[in-house]
């Protein structure tokens, strides 16, 4: 920083609700009386410990010292002190300034959120010398393995979620290979069968031997028409089941737990999330019938269980991991100078590898749909269902043993509950409420005290009108992007047994393996590049998109007259490329919105892409499959489309801007807020050109506590 900007930060390192600097030598008693509120300092306000990291980080007042205090019961507006009150309060003997410090940040925090995150924005885009390097944590320079890995572990933990879902919803085509061979009555009905000598009852299979058809000898297995039973079968309904039960628990928890999170906290609501996982996995795991329709059913029922907790993994891990980069700004508001300069270099180092740290812990989906394509076919491999084998006694149709093949399947989805079971574990007894929700807390408690609950709710459903269009940008994107990325990956099953026609159980999921390890360098490679000032998200999706295009299309072009070989590159390729995109739209959506708001609309535009998911569900079911690649390349031109017109790109930019301008919104003076949100290089072109955004000045936040210091009279900062 320059030196006049850290003067301007000491000098205004706490301010008055007029923006009047707080000197030292103010008393608590006026310091507390500041503001507005109803109460004085020992009861208008007085967050618990747990609401806001940064009491942490200063001197504490010993419990006689907070009692003498509270007692005191100072009233919002100034006056002076009883005898016995100055009594009580000389008795303190306050050490230096440090307690007064805390005492008038006390009257900040409680009234003043305007200028405070106004200030935190300042601070938090100051410029970064080459010669602090050296003050940045191990995980931005040349450090120590060990720190390393250990920053790297927590960024794994913290995507833990993602990693179950992956491994669970991800390899659903895969599994559905395994159903396909082990339930050929119900799920392969309408292809023709491996062991046609195996069918044995007649009017389901394409390739049914007409012996089966023109016997009469009675059978215990088929009903007295010589049909398969309804308790083999299952309707196309009961099949389509399986996937719309899983995407609609999977919505309804996106829209449901972003909210819930930006209410309940975000530990509270991943422990909601893994016991809503741990139920539904436990059932899909242990659920058994005679009657495979009614498994199937459960199954059905259990999965969307099951996606109701996945689908808050989405906004609850994006939050917590862009809150990361932002968490200990408030805390910066506690420290003396030189402890406030070192945590905002920090904060600023958070900042500019923030894109890295979401992108790693979103890439841990890709993690988990590596492990779960290994477990399932190191299962099908050590049953000895790698293919079919028509001689041996009591396999079915398929060629494969049923009983050996459910064991599979059961043993998969075992392995993945033991995953819920120790992410519930760490987060019910280890994981801690993070700073950046506690922070939303307190803003929230202050905004009530203040206005009342009906206007602070009013407050917020303003807030919530004015970010509502980013939706375009940020739920957009993931919708016409899901179509692709989902409708690929359930049907991959059907998609590779037509790619590779007569390829066995084992040779399938090998190739689908191969797809997933694709994928997972892709999330990487993103990782890497995405915070680069020359490249940023926007170019990242854009690229992404355009080629996922070509490949794509160029796939339906050639389908039927390249080799399987050349087709298969192709998938692959599209597959790699295509992360770029799957990584940008979650990053973007969980940094284009202000801290109090961030799990809703995260939630939200996860939302719309799981409804893209649920149309390649409903429409790639009637399509071929050299269709389905060309509905996949139209989807991904109309991505570019609409990332060049509605994504805008805010690499390198606080989120405390966010939070800065939702103040000023909120205070009915949004045209005062002139930051780097408002800069032509973090808009838009929908913004540039409609003229959707404020001035841009570098200086503004110099000005606008200017502005506030000469005001005679009371202004509410609302």
């Amino acid at each position: 920083m320059e030196p006049s900007d850290k003067d301007f930060a000491r000098t205004f390192h706490f301010l008055d609700e007029h923006g009047d600097p707080l000197p030292l030598s103010t008393s608590i008693g006026e310091a507390s009386s500041l503001g507005g509120s109803s109460k004085g300092l020992g009861a208008s306000f007085k967050p618990p410990r747990n609401l806001s990291g940064s009491m942490r980080h200063r001197k504490t007042m010993s419990s006689s010292e907070e009692g003498h205090l509270a007692s005191l019961q100072l009233p919002s507006h100034r006056r002076s002190l009883s005898s016995s009150e100055e009594g009580r309060l000389s008795s303190l003997q306050l050490p230096s300034h440090r307690h007064v410090k805390s005492a008038s940040a006390y009257s900040l925090f409680s009234e003043n959120t305007l200028v405070q995150s106004v200030l935190m924005a300042e601070g938090m885009t100051d410029s970064q010398d080459d010669d602090d390097l050296h003050e940045m944590p191990l995980p931005y320079v040349k450090g120590s393995v060990k720190a390393k890995i250990t920053w790297f572990g927590c960024i794994c933990l913290a995507g833990v979620g993602m990693f179950v879902e992956a491994y669970v919803i991800i390899t659903t085509g895969q599994v559905k290979t395994v159903w396909h061979t082990g339930y050929p009555e119900c799920w392969d009905s309408m292809n023709d069968q491996a062991c046609p000598d195996k069918i044995v009852c007649c009017g389901l299979f394409p390739n049914t031997p007409e012996e089966v058809c023109s016997t009469t000898t009675p059978n215990e297995v088929c009903t007295d028409q010589n049909t398969y039973p309804d308790s083999l079968t299952c309707s196309d309904s009961q099949l389509v089941a399986v996937s719309y039960a899983e995407f609609a628990g999977i919505m309804a928890g996106m829209v449901s737990f972003g909210w819930i999170a930006d209410q309940i906290g975000r530990k509270n609501a991943g422990t909601l999330t893994s016991i809503l996982m741990i139920i539904g996995l436990g059932v899909m795991t242990f659920a058994d019938s005679s009657n495979v329709s009614t498994l199937f059913l459960v199954f059905s029922i259990f999965f969307g269980v099951f996606g109701l907790g996945v689908g808050g993994e989405y906004p609850l891990t994006a939050t917590q991991a862009s809150e990361r980069s932002a968490q200990s700004a408030e805390d910066a508001l506690w420290d003396d100078e030189e402890k406030r300069q070192h945590r905002l270099l920090l904060e600023k180092a958070k900042t500019d590898r923030r894109g890295e740290t979401i992108s790693l812990v979103f890439a841990m989906q890709g993690v988990g749909a590596v492990v779960g394509s290994l477990f399932l076919i190191a299962f099908i491999y050590f049953s000895n269902q790698t293919r079919a084998d028509c001689s041996n006694v009591g396999v079915t149709s398929s060629g494969n043993d049923k009983s050996a093949l459910e064991s599979v399947w059961r043993s998969f989805y075992f392995i993945g509950l033991i995953f819920v079971l120790m992410l519930f574990v760490y987060r019910f007894l280890v994981l801690e409420e993070g700073e950046g929700y506690n922070a939303v807390l307190a803003r929230r408690y202050r905004r009530e005290a203040k206005y009342g609950k009906t206007e602070a709710k009013n407050l917020r459903k303003k807030a919530f009108e004015f970010y509502l269009p980013r939706l375009v940008g940020t739920g957009g994107n993931w919708f016409v992007w899901d179509v692709t990325f989902y409708g690929l990956k359930l049907y991959s099953g059907p998609i590779f047994r037509d790619i590779n026609r007569g390829g066995d159980l084992i040779v399938h999921n090998g190739y689908l393996l191969l797809n997933n390890i694709c994928a997972l360098a892709g999330y990487y490679v993103v990782a890497k590049l995405i915070d680069r000032r020359s490249i940023g998200r926007k170019k990242i999706q854009m690229f992404s998109f355009g080629m996922c295009a070509l490949l794509f299309m160029l796939t339906a072009g050639v389908f039927n007259s390249a080799p399987t070989g050349a087709i298969i590159f192709l998938f692959f390729a599209a597959s790699f490329i295509g992360q770029g995109v799957n990584v940008t739209t979650y990053v973007i959506a969980a940094e284009m919105y202000p801290t109090e708001l961030r799990g809703t609309f995260h939630g939200l535009s996860a939302f719309l892409g799981k409804l893209g998911a649920l149309v390649a569900t409903v429409i790639f079911g009637y399509l071929t499959t050299e269709q389905i690649f060309w509905v996949c390349g139209g989807c991904a031109i109309a991505g570019g489309v609409c990332t060049y017109l509605f994504t805008a790109d805010l690499s390198h930019v606080s989120l405390a801007e966010h939070d800065a301008q939702l103040e000023l919104l909120l205070a009915g003076r949004l045209d005062r807020y002139q930051g780097k949100l408002n800069h032509r290089d973090h808009l838009s072109n929908f913004e540039l050109w409609t003229g959707r955004h404020g001035k841009y000045d570098p200086g503004w936040v110099h000005k606008l506590v200017r502005d506030e210091r000469k005001k005679p009279t009371h202004h509410d900062t609302r």
